[in-house]
Order: C-alpha cells, then structure tokens, then sequence
C-alpha cells in the first residue's frame, strides 16, 4: 500500500438545501484496498459517495484524489482522476444492449479496461451482449454497471449497495467479481447492508452514525467483537 492514501477526506460536512447529512466525515481508503462503510439507513452514506464524487457540492471540508484536491469538482472532472462510482439502483440505460451501454462508457484516451477485458472478467455479460438492458436480470444488471465504471479505468471503486435486490447466490457473484478487482491493486469503497458482502470483500470496515463515523477497524477486530457490531448495527 502507498504511504500517501488513494482517498483522503477530511472533516467533510455536506447536504441538501440546507439540510445537513454529513457532520465532519473523515476517511481513507489505500491503494489495493477494500474499505466498507457500513451504518443503519438513513445515515449519510449515500451521501457521504456522492460527495466524493463531487455529485452533491460539500459545505467544508476536503476530498483529496492521490494528493489532489477534488472538493467542489464536477464528476467528470473526479472520474478523470481514476475514480468510478456504482450508484445504488445500477442505472443502466434500459433501451440499449449490453455492449451499448458498455461501448458508450469507453473512455476516449486509452485504459488498462477495455470492452473484451469486461467480458473476461464478467463472460456473462457476453453471453447477453446483444440483450436490453430493460431484458437483463437484476444481478446481470449489476454486472453492466460495474461494467461501466471499468471502462474509465479507475484506481479508485465507489459501490453504494451492489448486493441490493440481488438473491444471495448473486450477491456471491457480485463478492468473486469485488474481490478480484481488490486483487489487481484497485482501491474499494464499498458501502453495504449485506453484511456477509462487505466482511468478505473489506480489509477494513467504518461505522457511520448520525454523518458522523463513529469506529474504524480491521475486518477482524470489528467481527471479533459482537456486543459492539450490535450496538452500532443492531446485529449480532
């Protein structure tokens, strides 16, 4: 892992129309690694990705990208510093086919992802290249949107509930295909109700409480330890 963090937020406070979500959130996630946010709903995590990827505008505060700073940057201008987001509810664009909707993600300068490597990597997106997006099953549909994010090539992975929906067969799919990425040294940041999910993927995890992360720990520790996971899920 690099000494400087892929992602690093700092005492980030952002909002909707004067409403307040997030109260001074800070955050890191390494190169290669795999961090899971996790918090009951309603929270700030959603919140908390757009911000990052400059779709909600932050009060204060500071998003850095690989030391650059990105706060108040326009989305586009994030992605091309090697970031990709998978939002909540896949948003695949449901008249186009399958390689459609991934040829029009190709980014126009070259990138390790290439069409033929999402296949690869995903061989039943091939299968149903020539299929709707309105045609394809909710966990093919989650493997477009992943897909997509690919095909800019980001260093850095933004996923907001890949497992939601999904049968629980799928949302192992969805883990093999969260693992390898983590493998090839991507930075992760997952956030996630399916528990077994985000253990499985994360190195790491953070709790976020009232858009505030109230515990950060390793996997391990976080699991070790049920009287405290109950407290701040309400699970065992």
């Amino acid at each position: 892992m690099s000494a400087r963090p892929l992602l690093e937020v700092t005492d980030l406070v952002a909002g909707y129309a004067g409403s307040r979500v997030l109260n001074g959130v800070s955050l890191s996630v390494a190169a290669g690694e795999a961090v899971a946010l996790l918090g009951r709903n309603g929270v700030g995590k959603t919140t908390f990705m757009e911000t990052v990827m400059g779709m909600v505008r932050a009060t204060s505060g500071r998003v850095a990208v690989d030391g650059v700073d990105v706060t108040g940057k326009s989305p586009h201008a994030v992605a091309r510093l090697g970031v990709g987001i998978v939002p909540q509810g896949r948003r695949v664009f449901a008249p186009l086919t399958v390689e459609e909707n991934l040829e029009i993600s190709v980014r126009k300068r070259s990138g390790d992802w290439t069409v033929e490597r999402v296949y690869e990597l995903m061989p039943r997106l091939r299968e149903r290249r020539t299929n709707l997006g309105s045609q394809l099953s909710g966990g093919e549909q989650q493997m477009l949107a992943i897909g997509r994010a690919l095909l800019g090539s980001p260093r850095l992975m933004l996923l907001d509930e890949p497992s939601d929906g999904l049968a629980p067969a799928v949302v192992d799919q969805v883990g093999d295909i969260l693992r390898e990425l983590a493998g090839t040294g991507m930075a992760i940041l997952l956030v996630e109700q399916d528990l077994h999910l985000a253990f499985d993927v994360a190195d790491r995890v953070a709790v976020m409480t009232k858009g505030e992360i109230v515990h950060s720990s390793s996997v391990a520790e976080f699991r070790s330890d049920g009287r405290r996971a109950n407290a701040l899920l309400g699970v065992g």
